[in-house]
């Protein structure tokens, strides 16, 4: 964005100041979702069927539309210049997209301590030796920080203008919002053996499908020209008795 863009403070670019901000949200809101869901099938154990989609789909989509327009008529009467982007000094409208961003990454720190309790207790009733308990819930608490979106606890104050810390924080940050999704869909979905076995036995299932089309497809055209023949041949037995 330009700097005259920027200063100009035009409706278009307040915007779309608004529209990144509430993607921004809606990110940590779908991970707050992912969290429930986790949480309620281990610590809660409580059946995930009855979890509908509609009830994610307003977690993840619903909620940060409110908080967003509450943001955005706080910046149009508080702080209504550089397209919104940035704050003044003394205004605090910033927080009121940033408080429920904080409020979920502590709600899926909770969540996260209670799977990992969970995960010990199984993992001292059973008859694995101690080291092979604490790799497996090191590798189990490991795998859901990203999933959980806690590792932007790591760097999520900022340390300040003129300093190679701000260097590190926005690289850093910049890194993890563009490739959380990225990271996800890889480990989550990718590489997940349900996921796989899924998508294995939907290809194989098309595949059968499809030769069996092909094997129709086949007799019938082999059938046509045999029908044809015997038509042709009757009609020559017809035209040779009269």
């Amino acid at each position: 964005m330009s700097p005259y863009i920027h200063e100009s403070n035009v409706l278009w670019c307040r915007a779309v100041t608004a529209v990144y901000n509430y993607f921004h949200v809606t990110n940590f809101f779908w991970m707050f979702g992912e969290g429930c869901y986790l949480h309620t099938a281990i610590v809660l154990t409580y059946s995930t069927d009855k979890l509908r989609k509609w009830m994610f789909i307003c977690i993840g989509w619903g909620i940060p539309f409110p908080i967003i327009i509450a943001w955005a008529l706080g910046k149009l009467y508080y702080d209504n210049e550089k397209c919104w982007f940035g704050k003044r000094d003394g205004v605090y409208t910033d927080y009121i997209y940033q408080g429920p961003i904080i409020l979920v990454l502590v709600i899926n720190f909770v969540f996260l301590f209670n799977i990992v309790r969970i995960l010990m207790t199984k993992l001292r009733a059973s008859t694995t030796t101690e080291t092979v308990q604490y790799r497996k819930a090191v590798k189990a608490t490991l795998v859901l920080l990203p999933l959980l979106g806690l590792t932007y606890m790591l760097f999520f104050v900022n340390p300040g203008e003129g300093d190679v810390s701000q260097v590190v924080f926005i690289y850093f940050n910049s890194f993890l919002e563009s490739f959380q999704g990225f990271f996800v869909s890889v480990f989550y979905c990718f590489l997940n053996t349900e996921v796989r076995s899924a998508a294995r036995k939907r290809w194989h299932r098309w595949q059968d499908k499809h030769s069996i089309r092909m094997r129709v497809a086949r007799a019938t055209a082999t059938s046509i020209p045999s029908s044809q023949s015997r038509l042709s041949f009757h009609s020559i037995k017809l035209s040779t008795s009269v």
